[in-house]
């Protein structure tokens, strides 16, 4: 069974994704989110408020975003 959040879009509505992953890179954790029956898979950091609450935002950042996109894909070819 796989993990599932639940978060709040811009219109306020929740949406429930899958957590297909969740990493680390140096000291930042990162998480592969996507919609069920959906293969398309959306990057959020996630930051942790004071009593370790999760904060899932999305990478908007392209950089950091090519860099998060190529560990993911190193880790699934490694799993092949």
């Amino acid at each position: 069974m796989s993990d599932i959040v639940e978060l709040i879009n811009d219109e306020g509505k929740v949406e429930k994704l899958i957590i297909n992953a969740s990493f680390h890179i140096d000291d930042i954790e990162y998480a592969v989110l996507s919609y069920p029956n959906s293969e398309e898979g959306m990057i959020y950091r996630i930051d942790r408020e004071e009593d370790d609450t999760p904060i899932f935002n999305i990478v908007e950042d392209r950089d950091e975003l090519q860099e998060v996109i190529d560990v993911y894909e190193g880790m699934a070819e490694d799993l092949i």
